[in-house]
């Protein structure tokens, strides 16, 4: 809506120096009749803004394309100049009654005209977008802030959880191993949690290693005819990552997966990592009779992939014969 009141304002204001640049327009009593004409040339004008705010300027500055960007701009006042010119002649001997001119009469006039137009509707569309960024960073500041009060207020000493883990796992019995190990697990997933995690960025070894703790945890709780399947593989793993970006998809996994007792229940989880990009796939058996998987915490994953990675990931979530399936791909 606000870039809608954008662009009419800046239509509008065209309309207005044309009327104070022929004022006997706005008094000609034939003006009605010849506005047809006149959306011509406006139609013209239109479309070369148009086409800069919403294509040249997305596809290719905001990319940081910029010698496409200004070779494309270029062309396009070229041609929106060319036209303007074939037009100007019957345009000003039918509305605005002055001498007839050839077609490429005030060609470097029009030009400089249409180059300062798409300079200021570019500067405006640019203003915009940093309006609605800080915006958007604000919201993300009140939300953070508001995340981080309701943590502390629920928050457990760490130091008291810490010692009294460590406190139970001195009274498991050395013999029983399978409960040691899955406590010594259970440990570092909330260690992972509570201090590591809380970074903008981390090293996807760290990660893996947090994922491979969080499934043979999971593994150990569920019952035999669960199949859980974790392959790693990935050539650099000191390579940065945002923490916890593949949890929620994971935890959907266990979550949704059908557990039923007369057929083998599986959940597929794979990471790869090559050359900078990390592939990510979570695949696991659902009921289709129960409720749609998904939830707060797959919208708050999807928010995250596109604040952190905005067009640098690619998402695919999909159902197909009773497997939801889950395709991430994160160029880093």
């Amino acid at each position: 809506m606000k870039r809608f009141t954008v662009y009419l304002l800046f239509f509008l204001a065209y309309i207005g120096a044309i009327i104070v640049e022929k004022p006997d327009f706005s008094n000609d009593a034939n003006c009605f009749t010849n506005m047809p004409k006149l959306l011509v040339q406006f139609s013209l004008f239109a479309f070369m803004i148009l086409a800069n705010n919403l294509f040249l300027i997305p596809s290719l500055l905001e990319k940081k394309r910029f010698g496409s960007y200004i070779a494309s701009l270029i062309a396009l006042i070229a041609l929106y100049t060319y036209f303007t010119g074939k037009y100007s002649q019957y345009v000003h001997g039918a509305i605005f009654h002055d001498k007839d001119s050839s077609a490429m009469a005030g060609y470097q006039g029009n030009f400089i005209y249409a180059l300062c137009c798409t300079v200021i509707s570019s500067m405006l569309y640019i203003t915009q977008k940093w309006a609605e960024q800080r915006e958007q960073v604000k919201n993300i500041q009140i939300n953070q802030l508001q995340t981080e009060l309701k943590y502390l207020r629920s928050q457990i000493n760490p130091h008291f959880l810490f010692n009294g883990l460590n406190t139970v796992y001195g009274y498991i019995d050395m013999n029983n191993s399978q409960a040691r190990d899955t406590m010594v697990q259970f440990s570092d997933l909330l260690r992972y949690n509570l201090y590591e995690a809380d970074v903008d960025m981390i090293e996807l070894e760290k990660e893996i290693k947090y994922l491979q703790n969080y499934v043979a945890l999971q593994k150990a709780r569920s019952n035999d005819n669960m199949k859980v399947t974790l392959n790693v593989n990935y050539k650099n793993g000191s390579v940065k990552i945002a923490p916890l970006i593949f949890m929620a998809f994971v935890e959907n996994a266990f979550k949704y997966a059908s557990r039923g007792d007369n057929v083998v229940n599986t959940i597929t989880i794979s990471l790869k990592e090559q050359a900078g990009r990390v592939e990510f796939t979570c695949d696991n058996s659902y009921d289709e009779t129960e409720a749609a998987t998904g939830g707060i915490g797959l919208n708050n994953a999807v928010r995250r992939l596109e604040l952190l990675y905005k067009d640098r990931y690619k998402l695919d979530i999909k159902k197909e014969q009773s497997i939801y399936h889950v395709h991430l791909t994160i160029t880093l």
